[in-house]
């Protein structure tokens, strides 16, 4: 029995070619559906920013439309519609302000060491502030009284001379020692708890110049002065109550000159600068405009 005949031989070779030109169209409807994902792959790199030129060849930029803060994102391996859908719900989120930043490397904030010894430091100038105003204003105070227990002369202005007799810094000066040395050069405790230095070596005579403590209240207690310890003392002279304020002012010198010597201490002017020559100078002058005053007065 012949089982392939020509009519069995036609319809088998039809149903080939049937199923060839289906095999056929189905090849070709994949490969479009794969070129028309490249192309949707490309366009979202251009849309996404991350070339910031064309293809190659191109010489111009081309536009950026990324919505993106950082100007675009960069694609990776999109391959089918899996990739395309996280791919779009990624940029759904970024969209929506789900943008998570991960530093390596986070800035520190920079931390201060601080010293407490400057605090310290700035605690011991204030103190030593405010000791010298304490200190000024009670050699003020000393001069007003002594000023206004000695009569002044009419129409003349009562000018006043200041030397300041300091120790070394954080040093004092030991009261027996400042005792010892303020007798040896000529002073005399007075009635108003100062040491007057008298125009006689004996302690009789005008009042030349007198020496107050730095200390409040800038007196001086004979019982107690032994134990007693001063940063420093003040030389000052009332030069509209004295005679000749020229001769005056030179035995004032003479005086600072012995106590420097005996107790080791800094000449200082009225300002606490460091006493010089031309200060002396400064101070002679004005001891000599007193007396030009005076005769002018008289």
């Amino acid at each position: 029995m012949d089982f392939f005949g020509p009519r069995e031989v036609l319809i088998t070779v039809g149903a080939l070619v049937f199923l060839a030109i289906v095999l056929d169209g189905i090849r070709r409807i994949k490969r479009n559906r794969y070129e028309n994902l490249q192309m949707s792959s490309r366009n979202l790199r251009k849309n996404a920013g991350g070339d910031r030129y064309g293809s190659e060849g191109d010489s111009e930029p081309t536009v950026n439309h990324s919505q993106f803060p950082s100007g675009g994102s960069r694609v990776v391996g999109i391959r089918d519609d899996a990739d395309i859908q996280q791919v779009e719900e990624s940029l759904r989120r970024t969209q929506g302000g789900g943008i998570d930043l991960n530093f390596s490397r986070q800035p520190q904030q920079e931390q201060f060491d601080l010293d407490n010894s400057i605090f310290e430091r700035e605690r011991e100038q204030l103190n030593e502030q405010n000791a010298r105003e304490t200190e000024e204003q009670n050699s003020q105070q000393a001069r007003a009284e002594v000023a206004s227990s000695t009569p002044k002369d009419e129409g003349l202005e009562q000018d006043v001379l200041v030397i300041h007799l300091m120790a070394n810094k954080g040093e004092r000066i030991a009261g027996q020692a400042l005792l010892d040395a303020v007798l040896e050069t000529g002073f005399r405790f007075g009635g108003k708890k100062f040491f007057d230095r008298h125009i006689n070596s004996d302690g009789s005579g005008e009042v030349l110049f007198s020496l107050a403590n730095l200390l409040n209240p800038g007196t001086f207690d004979l019982n107690t002065m032994a134990e007693m310890e001063t940063p420093g003392v003040t030389l000052f002279m009332l030069l509209g109550e004295l005679e000749d304020p020229v001769a005056a002012f030179d035995m004032m010198i003479i005086a600072v000159d012995g106590l420097v010597a005996r107790l080791n201490l800094n000449v200082m002017d009225e300002s606490r600068s460091s006493m010089t020559k031309q200060t002396i100078d400064h101070y002679r002058q004005r001891a000599s405009s007193v007396s030009v005053r005076r005769d002018q007065s008289s």
